[in-house]
């Protein structure tokens, strides 16, 4: 989850917050046991909180007949209520930099969705169904009174919402798990959040070129501010480069560089991040001293982890070492 996904939690209710902590830790401790290919990085921040009901989604005028049909992508009343603009279930009042970050999270999510789309991507009734009942055992299950007020004040029954609401996303989450388990062919033997950050640039640039026009419409519509995203820093001298991606550790000193393993490398200066090779300068070499620009970081596996992931925005590699 970014830093900017971390400071919209922290403007949430303190009730809210436990909720999504619940299920952050449900779905953490669920992942370290199946060890299995998911999806559920930056975008992450909208399932968890659409389905814990803070960010309430139904289709009004939607028979259910209508809902068991194809997921529109860049789906406008989903992205109402995730904005909170419908007066029902609004909260409170996002701060220009939470809602430029709440729909660059938006567009990613349905880029995913959209790229998985363009290769033919076909989720099984299986798949839907084991995402539904996952999504009902973390959003209703384990918060029983917390849906139960959010129902009422959509004047909703639960089967409703689940008719209306969860079989869509269902449907979305599992064809974007059927799309990165195919991308691992392309992009093969790299850590898990590389992957995600390596497809996520591949279907945002699809996104781009095919639905431009109603990305402007919906940015318009919605009044989302426009400016450059919020940037870090990460220096250091690169100690490994593989095919997709390349580690950089701050602090590390070029002596160090075959003679000690990745691990203790990263062990000794308690820092090290894996960043996807995209768009790097061509005489990238192990040793060279660099500055590369992130907006998203992730945590490891491992609660002791010092190693990090994040994307990529530029880099260049410092005047001493060209």
């Amino acid at each position: 989850m970014s830093k900017v996904d971390v400071r919209v939690l922290n403007d949430l209710t303190e009730s809210k917050k436990r909720v999504m902590t619940n299920v952050v830790q449900h779905l953490e401790q669920r992942e370290m046991k199946k060890k299995s290919w998911r999806w559920q990085y930056s975008v992450m921040s909208i399932i968890l909180t659409v389905c814990i009901g803070i960010f309430l989604y139904t289709q009004f005028s939607g028979s259910q007949e209508q809902s068991a049909s194809i997921p529109t992508v860049l789906d406008e009343k989903f992205l109402s209520f995730y904005l909170e603009t419908d007066p029902r279930v609004k909260d409170q009042k996002w701060s220009n930099d939470a809602k430029k970050q709440k729909f660059e999270s938006f567009l990613q999510f349905e880029s995913l969705y959209a790229y998985a789309q363009s290769k033919g991507i076909v989720p099984s009734q299986k798949q839907i169904n084991e995402q539904l009942e996952s999504l009902i055992e973390l959003a209703i299950n384990q918060n029983e009174a917390q849906f139960a007020k959010e129902l009422q004040m959509l004047n909703l029954t639960k089967e409703e919402y689940i008719e209306q609401y969860f079989k869509s996303i269902s449907y979305k989450i599992a064809i974007i798990n059927s799309l990165m388990e195919q991308e691992k062919n392309q992009y093969k033997d790299v850590n898990r959040q590389i992957l995600y950050f390596l497809v996520v640039k591949d279907a945002m640039n699809y996104l781009e070129k095919h639905y431009s026009q109603e990305i402007v419409a919906l940015r318009e519509k919605f009044d989302i501010p426009v400016g450059e995203k919020e940037i870090h820093s990460k220096n250091g001298l690169i100690v490994a480069i593989k095919e997709h991606e390349f580690l950089v550790v701050s602090y590390a000193d070029k002596s160090d560089i075959g003679k000690l393993s990745i691990d203790d490398i990263v062990q000794k200066h308690g820092n090290g991040t894996w960043f996807p090779l995209i768009d790097g300068p061509t005489t990238l070499s192990l040793g060279d001293d660099v500055e590369v620009k992130y907006s998203t970081d992730l945590a490891g596996e491992q609660d002791d982890s010092k190693i990090r992931f994040a994307d990529i925005d530029s880099m260049k590699i410092l005047e001493e070492h060209q």
